[in-house]
């Protein structure tokens, strides 16, 4: 049996979230390396890896803009 449009939407919410998670995982492992370089430093590193962590922040918070949007869609959808 096809699946209904809202269940494709929500396919597609699960699969944005899954990409929210992902990008959480980045930031903490981006984390994890600029405490290691605590201990020994690489400025070039440091600097490059700060940049990263900029980026996927906002990438993140785009990711959850975006996510709260397409809910909110969904659930008027569903209310309809």
């Amino acid at each position: 049996m096809e699946k209904s449009n809202i269940e494709i939407m929500e396919d597609i919410l699960v699969k944005l979230q899954d990409i929210s998670n992902s990008q959480e995982s980045l930031i903490e492992k981006v984390g994890v390396i600029q405490v290691e370089l605590f201990n020994h430093p690489d400025k070039e590193l440091e600097n490059q890896l700060n940049k990263v962590l900029t980026q996927a922040s906002n990438l993140h918070e785009l990711i959850g803009t975006i996510i709260q949007e397409y809910e909110m869609k969904i659930n008027n959808l569903k209310n309809a």
